[in-house]
């Protein structure tokens, strides 16, 4: 329920991109279209998919279409729609269906068996004569992956099946894909990465060990037609926990060689308790800057993702019962075994920017992987609004990921948020024995007094 209110607070900052999104006929797994006056009447069109995301364990996907009087959100009756579907520019079926409640449902069964297409209305023994049930039937080679649908819609009656009338829609569905990925990394060993695809089906995933980065491509159209119908491009990437290498503060990200700006990776740290989940999300803006600085225009995306040179600091979390933010930074920005690293943090009102909140009580607790405890203080905010600063002796005897929660805020047992970090081996500076430093100094010198005397 926590995790829902989460969810509802980052759906709100997202909610005016998804709904511009829509009014452009390119959606997610759901769209609403924008109203328009057909006769004397503001109509609007929704289609929506399930399941929201398509795996190995998939066995099919229902589309729902429901033709809406704007006005009241009531379906109208007695609709005929002209469908026809199409992925990747190839057409996948087209038909003609009717509902006498204005409500469509399409169960759609993957079956690559056949390249033929079946589609067959349900309603008992005689559909179509005792009227219509608006639920359909569909199986074939459709439907099987994930990707970006496109669909024509054609209204052809409203109201009444003697109505005739003609309104056609351009409308998509975006269903998700996931694909899991076993890598090898030479610090961390063996990890899966997790990736959601949310456009379109991925490719030629691979991970660089040596540099510490991964990398895949997905086919994208960068026509400008193109261009003007997408809103949003989104890639999730769910990092275990225990890959430290890759648990950091920031990340280097691109796209066919162009940097993404910070505004279009996001990392979530809370969804999970196992991973970390880092969102690439390309708006519009984005694409646009993308296509005008890339040399060669190929039909698709290279998405390029490594851990960042620098530290992003604060880093933000809302707890657990969304009551309150946490902004916390340390210093140095890299957390070394058997070194100092100070903490300093401030307990923020969520919804307002930047505004403190009054002096409340924390528990402030660092954990070794799972369950290990490596610290913890109890203490008492700064009234005054002032960061809290917290000075913590880590211990020269391990190395790997830390979890760094606040709890009990305001002691509220739900009041809680959890922050990963790593902690990193200190840099080790070869050292030499006393009569070795004698020898490096003379060798140093006969280089250069020899070839003087070989001179003279």
């Amino acid at each position: 329920m926590a995790r829902l209110v989460i969810l509802i607070i980052i759906l709100c900052v997202l909610l005016p991109s998804f709904v511009l999104m829509s009014a452009y006929g390119d959606g997610l797994a759901s769209e609403i279209l924008p109203p328009e006056m057909i006769g004397n009447k503001n109509v609007t069109l929704s289609i929506n998919s399930s399941p929201f995301l398509i795996d190995n364990s998939h066995v099919g996907t229902q589309i729902n279409f429901v033709l809406l009087d704007a006005s009241n959100q009531e379906p109208l009756p007695q609709v005929t729609l002209a469908i026809s579907a199409f992925k990747n520019n190839q057409a996948l079926f087209g038909h003609v269906f009717m509902s006498d409640s204005g409500n469509f449902l399409f169960d759609v069964t993957p079956d690559n068996s056949s390249n033929k297409i079946s589609i067959n209305e349900e309603g008992g023994l005689f559909p179509g004569l005792l009227g219509h049930s608006g639920s359909y039937q569909i199986k074939g080679p459709v439907f099987a992956s994930g990707g970006l649908y496109k669909f024509k819609i054609s209204v052809l009656t409203m109201g009444s099946y003697n109505n005739q009338i003609s309104k056609t829609y351009d409308a998509a569905i975006s269903i998700p894909i996931t694909n899991e990925y076993p890598i090898t990394d030479k610090d961390d060993g063996k990890q899966t990465i997790t990736i959601v695809a949310y456009y379109d089906q991925i490719g030629n995933f691979q991970y660089d060990s040596d540099n510490k980065k991964m990398s895949f491509s997905m086919p994208f159209n960068w026509s400008q037609d193109n261009l003007k119908q997408v809103t949003v491009v989104h890639q999730e990437l769910k990092i275990p926990r225990a890959f430290s290498s890759f648990i950091v503060t920031k990340y280097d990200a691109h796209v066919n060689g162009i940097a993404l700006p910070d505004s279009a990776v996001s990392i979530d740290d809370y969804s999970s308790d196992t991973e970390r989940i880092i969102h690439l999300i390309l708006y519009k803006q984005v694409l646009n800057k993308i296509a005008a600085q890339q040399q060669n225009s190929k039909p698709e995306m290279n998405f390029t993702l490594s851990p960042s040179n620098e530290t992003a600091f604060p880093i933000m979390q809302y707890t657990r019962n969304a009551q309150y933010k946490v902004s916390l930074r340390w210093d140095p920005p890299k957390i070394i075994a058997g070194h100092t690293t100070r903490f300093s943090f401030q307990i923020l009102d969520p919804y307002l920017v930047n505004k403190t909140v009054d002096s409340i009580d924390y528990d402030f607790s660092i954990i070794e992987g799972k369950n290990g405890l490596l610290f913890h203080n109890s203490g008492t905010t700064n009234s005054d609004g002032t960061p809290n600063t917290i000075v913590v002796d880590f211990p020269a005897n391990y190395t790997g990921p830390i979890t760094m929660g606040f709890e009990n805020l305001n002691g509220n047992s739900f009041s809680d948020a959890e922050i990963s970090g790593v902690v990193s081996q200190p840099h080790i500076v070869p050292e030499f024995p006393t009569g070795s430093l004698v020898v490096i100094a003379i060798v140093f010198s006969l280089t250069i007094i020899l070839p003087r005397f070989s001179k003279i």
